[in-house]
């Protein structure tokens, strides 16, 4: 958790002071008879609270630990009229804003990687075995839309939903996540309150084909990593994992005989 090292600096700070005023004190003067020497009761240094989350706290909360990561690993699986499973892999260290991501559909596979501000499309079963190379701002070429992935990631989970939180409360008892500890919370959303551009995003009917309220599953980690989110809208189901904050799996460009430029089309 990121603010350990700032309770122990804290702590150790608490530390050196009580040493450095203990040798400081001047000596008692020599008396004819032994004399008990007074012990210092040491302070205890104090136990930061922190907050519980809350409807009032989460985007803050979630938002600025997620900003902290430079990257992470995950997955996501769709149920319903579009079934989709996806793995990616996420790297912004030093800067980067780059992704690789490969899915599966029932029309065939797609793999997207985003390196350097160069986009490499994949989808074997339409354009053969090559990556073809795509200037995300080339507006022409309509794979080049596969670019806005990177807006995706760089706009908050909750963009255009903060004023529509009702609440977020925990529910049950901490469970084990793939080695690691997190809190299942429940997120209620007021669908009336959200945005218009991101309900369409759900539905392309909008909020007026959103039931009255949304429910999402979330499960949290202490230091307020999202570690799994799962939903529910319209019959279809959406589970998305994320792991390896910190240590996500590198993103490269394909080999250069993997790659092409000459589109298809």
């Amino acid at each position: 958790m990121r603010p350990r090292p700032l309770v122990a600096l804290s702590a150790t700070a608490l530390l050196a002071v009580t040493l450095t005023a203990c040798s400081s004190a001047e000596p008692e003067p020599a008396a004819a008879s032994p004399s008990k020497t007074a012990t210092a009761t040491p302070t205890p240094t104090p136990t930061p609270t922190v907050e519980p989350l809350s409807a009032a706290n989460v985007v803050a909360r979630l938002d600025a630990a997620s900003n902290a990561q430079t990257s992470y690993d995950t997955t996501i699986d769709e149920t319903g009229s579009a079934p989709f499973h996806g793995t990616a892999s996420v790297d912004f260290a030093g800067g980067k804003r780059n992704i690789a991501m490969v899915g599966s559909m029932p029309d065939g596979d797609i793999e997207i990687r985003i390196v350097d501000g160069l986009l490499f499309v994949r989808m074997p079963a339409l354009l053969g075995e090559k990556y073809f190379q795509v200037d995300p701002a080339d507006t022409s070429n309509p794979l080049a839309e596969l670019g806005t992935l990177l807006d995706e990631l760089d706009r908050s989970e909750f963009s255009g939903m903060e004023q529509a939180i009702v609440s977020f409360d925990p529910v049950g008892a901490p469970e084990d996540l793939g080695g690691v500890t997190v809190q299942p919370y429940q997120l209620v959303v007021d669908t009336t309150k959200i945005a218009p551009e991101v309900a369409a995003g759900m539905l392309p009917e909008g909020v007026a084909a959103l039931p009255p309220t949304l429910t999402y599953q979330y499960w949290v980690s202490d230091d307020d990593l999202v570690h799994k989110v799962a939903y529910d809208i319209a019959g279809n189901g959406t589970t998305i994992t994320f792991a390896n904050y910190g240590a996500g799996a590198p993103v490269t460009a394909p080999p250069a005989d993997q790659v092409t430029t000459e589109m298809p089309f």
